[in-house]
């Protein structure tokens, strides 16, 4: 149950950002995510996927220097909450 909070958390902060090209810090970050979610049980893939991809569509909308800046803190808590999990 911890889990599932702690990964309904992270895309409640996900949704809150808004995104055509990203910046670098961006890709790393959604292929970070990506391999993320390979770890995740299907059942809670498939919500979290529908908004992964809102996430990023919004946060090609952003302008460059807060696409830096929200994905650099968007990273900082995916790494947080994988260390809490106890997946790298």
């Amino acid at each position: 149950m911890k889990k599932l909070f702690a990964i309904m958390t992270f895309s409640a902060f996900s949704m809150t950002v808004s995104a055509a090209d990203l910046v670098p810090a961006c890709e790393k970050y959604f292929a970070d995510y990506d391999t993320f979610l390979k770890n995740v049980p299907a059942e809670q893939a498939t919500m979290i996927k529908q908004q992964y991809e809102a996430t990023k569509q919004q946060l090609s909308a952003l302008p460059k220097d807060m696409q830096e800046q929200t994905c650099n803190q968007a990273a900082e808590q995916l790494k947080q909450m994988q260390d809490m999990m106890g997946k790298k």
